[in-house]
C-alpha cells in the first residue's frame, strides 16, 4: 500500500482539487485576511499607499492583494483566483502563472505609485485581491476569446465579451465611486488591465526586446545606405562616365 503524501505541496492542493501554486496563493489571502481581522495594523501595514511606497516602504508592492476587510471580498475574490488559478495554470504552467501573478501585484503597485505623483487622488491605499483576479481574467479572456460560458450560470458569453464586460464594469465602479475622481479607486485594476492586454498581445518581455533589436538593425541599415545611390537599367540614374 502506497504511503500517502502529506508535504506543504500535497497539503496546497486541497486533496488535488487545485495545483500548488493556487493553492499557496489561497492560503496567503485566507491568512492575510485573518491576520487582518485580528490585529488592525495589519491592514495599515500592508496596504498599498503610493506615499509610503515613495518613502521606501516597498513591501507594500507585494502584500496588498492578500488582505481582504471584509468576508464578501474573501469568498468572491478567493472563488475567481481558484477558477481562473485552475485553468491559467494549466495554460502557462505553474510557474508561469505565479510570475503573471507577481508581474500583475508589482506592476499595478508601481503604476498606481507612479500615476499618483501626477494625479494627487490616486494617493488612496488599496487593499484586496481584487485587482490582481481582474488581470488575471483579462488574461484568460484574451487566451480563449471564443470559448462560451455562463456568467454566473446565468448569461452565456464569449471571453471575448467577459473582457469587455470586466473593463466597463472596472471604470463604471469607479465613476460610481465619486465620478471622474472616483477613478482614483480603481488605478490598480486598471494598471492589472493594461499589464494584462500588453503580455496577452505579445508586446512585453523577450518579443519587445526582439523588436527593439530589429527596430536598431533596419536604423543601422538605413543609416549606412544613405551615400549609396539607385542606379537604373537605362543608366540614366548614374553620374557621365565620360569626360569631354
Amino acid at each position: 500500500m502506497a504511503r500517502r503524501r502529506t508535504d506543504l505541496a500535497s497539503f496546497l492542493t486541497f486533496g488535488g482539487r487545485v495545483p500548488t501554486s493556487v493553492g499557496a496563493l489561497l492560503a496567503l489571502l485566507v491568512l492575510g485576511t485573518v491576520s487582518a481581522a485580528i490585529d488592525r495594523r495589519v491592514p495599515e501595514m500592508a496596504a498599498l499607499a503610493p506615499v509610503l511606497i515613495g518613502r521606501g516602504e516597498v513591501w507594500r508592492l507585494v502584500t496588498w492583494p492578500f488582505v481582504e476587510t471584509n468576508i464578501i471580498g474573501l469568498l468572491f475574490g478567493g472563488y475567481m483566483l481558484f477558477w481562473l488559478g485552475q485553468q491559467l495554470s494549466y495554460a502557462w504552467s505553474e510557474r508561469r502563472f505565479l510570475l503573471r501573478v507577481l508581474g500583475y501585484t508589482v506592476g499595478a503597485g508601481l503604476g498606481t505609485t507612479l500615476i499618483s505623483q501626477i494625479w494627487s487622488d490616486a494617493s488612496v491605499s488599496h487593499l484586496g485581491i481584487w485587482p490582481v483576479v481582474v488581470g488575471l481574467l483579462i488574461a484568460w479572456a484574451m487566451l480563449y476569446p471564443d470559448r462560451q460560458l455562463n456568467w454566473f450560470g446565468v448569461m452565456p458569453m464569449t471571453g471575448k465579451t467577459v473582457a469587455w464586460i470586466t473593463v466597463g464594469l472596472t471604470v463604471l465602479s469607479g465613476l460610481f465611486s465619486g465620478g471622474i475622481r472616483g477613478i482614483a479607486t480603481v488605478v490598480p485594476h486598471l494598471v492589472a488591465i493594461a499589464i494584462a492586454w500588453v503580455q496577452a498581445r505579445g508586446l512585453g518581455g523577450r518579443r519587445l526586446g526582439w523588436q527593439a533589436r530589429q527596430w536598431w538593425a533596419e536604423r543601422e541599415m538605413r543609416r549606412r545606405a544613405k551615400h549609396l545611390k539607385v542606379v537604373r537599367k537605362d543608366g540614366s540614374g548614374d553620374r557621365s562616365r565620360w569626360m569631354n
